[in-house]
């Protein structure tokens, strides 16, 4: 490696201020329900960052503007959720709960059920899929006729990046770290390079949907939330201010069958929240049944009950039935990324760019960055890793470091694809706007359908008054989306479908084009 780096890799040049971080934490609290205190401040910078570092804005200011923004803001808020919503999980997570569910109350309901053949199973907060998929191939396994039975299982979460992976079905061996996913790995999966597909039969089972469970639209027949004879639901509510985690549970509890079951992370469990449900021991596992018989709490805890944020903390019921092994999602994210560095590294099934690309797909940049900064040391001379190395600088701020990665990456192939992209956005934020147009003009030259970058050099072109060029940008861009399906997932977007960047392309031509006209 020729270049000469100057610069620390810990230095950002930017970062939330106080009111930054009350502003965003406020914004994200009131439309996601999630909440960042000031312990999780950190978390909040750096996802806030990396969807900054996205867009086409150029000050935290004026992207602040544009999430608040209803029509406009769609597909930054999305990106932003993508980024906030840390999607880490792997197969049949906490072994005590998926044995209680495969040996108790998985037999428990298909026997209810053996006379209609039919069952409905909801995961909400399914990430990457991992969740669902391990019900499904449970499934196969206590039921010989399965493929007689009409089956419902949902995956829904609130990161339409995350429900891509999990559509793709595509895993890598941090997938695995349960023993029972090793064992039935040659079952129900192929080996495809360094990962692994999951088998059509196991995959045709689950079905993925986006749903924001802080919006009051379930359960409902609309989103096909109705009528479940089990919903897991674990370590999503835990982001969840306690009016909110009511809410959903109250809402949970409906659209459960009588006789329904509902699973929770074992940091949730407590008498209050979960009152209106008989608690149901197992080894190692705890989960409530919708009985239509309310849990009785001792006399003195009615108060309480009627004002549930206090003292709930105090009162988790079943700490001590729950196993102290730590569950990896419910760990720091950081933490969670440097032991997925260390467990990956020793893996001799996955490189380390491979594994760079997985942090970064979890928000791990600083992880990804360390190790690229390694991996390009002792590699030989490769546009790929630069490039990436870049945009994990971008997505910490680091303008001038992004920017010396973009054009070694450049220099190595000069069809270097994602470094020119990466290079227009961070010339954008330094606000460099004739050097970002003529590095996203390269975009496009190297690949013309490239709907990222003409959708981006129209941002540019506008920015810089040239509002003819900007609108026939806009019209390239939204060409190359029509021939596509609306709930594609446009690559390397941050987690954008089609049909809302389309959306978004529809209210700037009329925007755009009103503002040319003089009116």
């Amino acid at each position: 490696m020729t270049v000469a780096f100057p610069f620390h890799p810990d230095r950002r040049d930017s970062s939330l201020g106080y009111g930054d971080y009350l502003r965003f934490s406020k914004l994200v609290r009131e439309r996601f329900g999630l909440q960042f205190p000031e312990k999780r401040r950190t978390d909040l910078e750096m996802g806030v960052l990396q969807a900054f570092a996205a867009s086409t804005c150029t000050d935290l200011d004026g992207y602040y503007r544009l999430l608040q923004d209803p029509d406009g803001g769609m597909v930054e808020m999305d990106r932003l959720v993508n980024a906030l919503t840390v999607c880490e999980t792997y197969f049949f997570r906490d072994a005590g709960q998926f044995s209680a569910l495969y040996h108790h109350v998985l037999s428990q309901v298909i026997e209810r059920r053996r006379p209609l053949r039919t069952l409905r199973i909801w995961s909400a907060g399914c990430a990457s899929g991992e969740e669902p998929y391990s019900i499904a191939m449970m499934l196969r396994e206590l039921l010989p006729d399965v493929d007689d039975w009409a089956i419902t299982i949902l995956g829904s979460d609130v990161n339409v990046e995350a429900l891509d992976r999990a559509r793709k079905a595509i895993y890598g061996e941090w997938s695995f770290r349960e023993e029972w996913a090793r064992q039935w790995r040659p079952r129900y999966f192929c080996r495809r390079g360094n990962h692994y597909e999951l088998i059509p039969e196991v995959k045709r089972m689950v079905t993925f949907a986006r749903l924001n469970l802080a919006e009051p639209n379930y359960p409902a027949y609309e989103t096909n939330t109705t009528f479940m004879d089990l919903i897991l639901c674990r370590n999503v509510t835990i982001y969840f201010p306690q009016s909110l985690i009511l809410e959903v549970v109250g809402r949970l509890y409906d659209a459960l069958v009588d006789g329904g079951w509902l699973v929770v992370g074992h940091a949730e469990p407590s008498l209050i929240t979960y009152r209106r449900f008989q608690v149901r021991n197992f080894p190692n596992a705890l989960l409530y049944q919708r009985t239509g018989e309310p849990t009785t709490l001792p006399s003195d805890w009615e108060g309480l009950a009627a004002s549930p944020a206090v003292g709930v903390s105090s009162l988790r019921s079943v700490a001590t039935s729950a196993p102290t092994r730590v569950s990896a999602e419910t760990q720091p994210p950081v933490k969670r990324g440097k032991d997925l560095v260390t467990r990956s590294s020793e893996s001799k099934e996955q490189d380390s760019f491979d594994l760079a690309r997985e942090l970064m797909s979890f928000g791990r940049s600083e992880r990804a960055r360390d190790l690229l900064l390694e991996l390009v040391k002792e590699s030989l001379e490769e546009a790929t890793p630069c490039a990436l190395l870049a945009q994990a600088y971008a997505n910490l701020g680091c303008w001038p470091e992004a920017e010396c990665w973009c054009r070694e990456a450049v220099r190595l192939d000069k069809l270097a694809l994602e470094a020119y992209y990466t290079l227009a956005l961070v010339l954008q934020h330094q606000e460099r706007i004739e050097e970002a147009i003529d590095a996203m003009k390269k975009v496009i030259y190297i690949d013309r359908h490239h709907v990222l970058g003409h959708f981006g050099l129209a941002e540019l072109y506008r920015s810089h008054g040239q509002l003819p060029h900007a609108l026939k940008s806009l019209d390239n861009a939204s060409r190359l989306l029509d021939a596509r399906p609306a709930d594609e997932l446009l690559p390397e977007s941050g987690g954008i479908t089609v049909a809302r960047l389309q959306g978004a392309i529809v209210r700037q031509q009329q925007q755009w084009g009103a503002e040319a006209n003089g009116l």
